[in-house]
């Protein structure tokens, strides 16, 4: 990551801030994205745990930020309001750049807030018709935000344009149920007539015909779901399904262009969203597929069974075995022709051709780094590594009289210590902030800076980072970010025994 690209700000400075809050904000869509993943038959956000230690810290940052720093998002992010109805005035659903006005704290509080209110919790697993109300719940509120948001810009080609919203919600882990945004995508393909391009049409075609005139009415009136799927795709229904086509396919590039573990556990993360999503609009919506949309959707699901394989095989043996698995399936292709091996990176490969080929896995492949790791291994703090499914803590076996003697050591540690560590375990935050206060007290502020930043992303609850990156900040002349970073401090260490409560 060169830096941030989900969030800005005019103060001079605010770097090293900004890249903290980007890699949380970053670090939460893949939370949700995993959850998504992983669990697609039913609602299941990210864990309880993970929740508790992220929402009230990003809160804080985010709001800290705001008031502090002028933070604002950068990223054309797709939102729905969480709330029980939309405030005059203020957008209901759409994207941040067209609503600069959605602040990053209320994109987050509403993240955070859809995650718990659509999730199922333990005593409702085998109830039914709760599960069942929660999922309709879910659709009619992403239905209606797609409608609300194709009103609100009038868009021209609305059916596309409802159903992008409804795909990209789902695709940066914003939906609990991603086969639940499926079926309200298959709702806008069964609704959408030869006559339902313009938004107001599309609109009626679920309201009864009179458009909501309030925004409370967008939250509360009845929609008309239609109950039957259609026998033909009409020409908008097939303009969307077109997009929908081409943006798995494009999240499928972004898997097969991942230059390390993070970037590819990312992307395949969301192209798993994304798949399920168009695999669940598209059986929903047509009573009998064309053989070409059968096709894709057998590619799709060939796929879709490879995730649960390589992530499994990550976790128990590692990359390597994950390499060896996809190189497996292409040996597979070319027993039956694809002698070039075009075919399967095109169709099936999962795995960028650069490690594919590779004669032994890369170090950035390896294992998450301290920017994936709280995301992608539960719970806090991490049990494992990817590469060596031995159960570990902090400071485990061999290391566990190094890790102590750095922890208690003298005010300098030996820095190539610390790093030999960091290499084996990149997400301890205590070595990174001893790497951070050893550069602070040898006057190398940036080095500082560089180190803090990790420290506080994986454990940003800790006062005393912030207050060192206030002061790191200070001593650069960045007044007003170094005076955010000291009340976020504050902040935190005042709420230090509620941080984690649920």
């Amino acid at each position: 990551m060169t830096g941030p690209t989900l969030v800005t700000s005019p103060a001079p400075g605010a770097g090293p801030l900004l890249e903290i809050i980007d890699t949380l904000l970053a670090e939460a869509l893949l939370a949700g994205r995993q959850a998504a993943a992983g669990n697609f038959h039913r609602m299941s956000p990210p864990s309880t745990a993970y929740q508790r230690r992220r929402h009230r810290v990003l809160l804080v940052l985010t709001m800290q930020a705001e008031q502090g720093i002028g933070l604002r998002l950068a990223a054309d992010l797709p939102f729905v309001v969480s709330g029980p109805s939309a405030q005059a005035g203020a957008p209901f659903a759409g994207y941040t750049t067209r609503w600069p006005e959605h602040s990053p704290s209320q994109w987050v509080s509403d993240l955070f807030l859809r995650w718990q209110i659509s999730g199922t919790d333990k005593d409702e697993e085998h109830d039914p018709e709760q599960v069942a109300g929660r999922r309709a719940a879910l659709i009619d509120r992403l239905l209606r935000a797609a409608l609300w948001h194709c009103v609100a810009t009038d868009a021209e080609d609305a059916v596309p344009a409802a159903v992008r919203l409804i795909a990209e919600l789902a695709t940066t882990g914003q939906v609990v149920d991603v086969s639940a945004a499926g079926y309200a995508v298959a709702l806008l393909l069964r609704a959408a007539g030869e006559d339902t391009s313009s938004a107001a049409a599309l609109a009626r075609s679920f309201t009864g015909g009179a458009l909501p005139d309030s925004p409370d009415q967008w939250v509360r009136k009845p929609l008309d779901w239609p109950e039957e799927p259609v026998r033909t795709l009409s020409r908008p229904a097939q303009r969307a399904v077109n997009w929908l086509l081409t943006y798995v396919h494009g999240r499928l590039d972004e898997v097969r262009a991942a230059i390390d573990f993070d970037s590819w556990s990312t992307a395949l993360a969301a192209v798993t969203c994304a798949e399920i999503a168009c695999m669940s609009g598209l059986r929903h919506a047509v009573v009998r597929l064309p053989l070409g949309l059968k096709t894709v959707c057998a590619q799709f699901e060939e796929l879709h069974a490879d995730f649960p394989t390589l992530w499994f095989s990550l976790e128990v043996a590692g990359m390597g075995k994950a390499v060896r698995y996809t190189r497996d399936l292409e040996e597979g292709f070319r027993q039956r022709g694809d002698t070039t091996g075009s075919r399967f990176a095109r169709e099936r490969a999962l795995l960028p051709d650069s490690l594919r080929n590779a004669p032994q896995v890369p170090a950035v492949w390896l294992r998450p780094s301290w920017r994936t790791a709280t995301a992608l291994v539960d719970p806090w703090p991490m049990l494992r590594r990817v590469d060596d499914p031995a159960a570990y803590k902090t400071t485990p076996g061999t290391d566990k009289e190094l890790g102590a003697h750095i922890a208690q050591g003298p005010r300098t540690p030996d820095l190539r210590t610390v790093d030999e560590l960091l290499g084996r375990y990149p997400w301890l935050d205590f070595a990174h902030g001893l790497r951070a206060e050893t550069f602070a007290s040898q006057g190398d502020i940036e080095s500082a800076l560089t180190a803090l930043i990790p420290a506080l992303v994986l454990a940003p609850e800790q006062a005393g980072g912030w207050n060192l990156l206030g002061s790191l900040l200070h001593r650069q002349g960045h007044t007003a970010v170094a005076g955010t970073a000291l009340r976020i401090g504050q902040t935190m260490e005042r709420m230090r025994d509620r941080l984690h409560e649920a």
